[in-house]
């Protein structure tokens, strides 16, 4: 093809990269485009807690401590050692829960439908449940910090990628 100036013209863009500047990338495109941020939050640490100078960490499989070093795996946290545990702790498996359904649903979507409406309002929840897994450290004695990573990751990861419909739900 001649451009204007006679000579031969060249594309500036491929054609996925015009669909994708003009905002019309597929779904499917989109949705694979999620997988490994989504695998980036199920794998980072959701709480940090600290006290006395002793560390853990709270995942999505279970909790990491330092000192002693080890892992207790969720299901071990929840029907193992269950006695006398404070109601607040039961936010963090709660949000694991909903992380879990949020996740099975973007999943579901890679080979079928989904309601990303669903999906962000799972991912809203499990970072609402993190903030008060943390909070509920505040009103116990002693001196701890909690940090609620999993909120920060959670929310941000709905504002990236699913904030329209999100906000779809509210719109009549």
């Amino acid at each position: 093809m001649a451009g204007t100036d006679g000579g031969e013209r060249q594309p500036d863009e491929t054609r996925d990269e015009a669909r994708e500047s003009s905002g019309t990338v597929p779904d499917a495109v989109r949705q694979y485009r999620r997988l490994p941020v989504l695998i980036a939050v199920a794998l980072a640490p959701w709480n940090a807690v600290l006290t006395d100078g002793y560390l853990s960490l709270f995942f999505t499989f279970g909790i990491v401590n330092f000192d002693p070093a080890g892992v207790a795996l969720i299901t071990d946290y929840y029907f193992r050692f269950s006695a006398a545990r404070p109601e607040y702790m039961n936010a963090w498996g709660l949000g694991v829960l909903l992380f879990a359904v949020g996740l099975a649903s973007a999943l579901a979507g890679l080979v079928w439908r989904e309601d990303s409406r669903v999906t962000a309002a799972m991912f809203v929840f499990a970072g609402f449940g993190q903030l008060l897994f943390a909070l509920g450290f505040f009103g116990r004695p002693g001196p701890y910090l909690a940090l609620p990573f999993g909120t920060v990751l959670l929310w941000g990861l709905v504002w990236r990628y699913y904030r329209t419909d999100l906000l779809s739900i509210f719109r009549y």
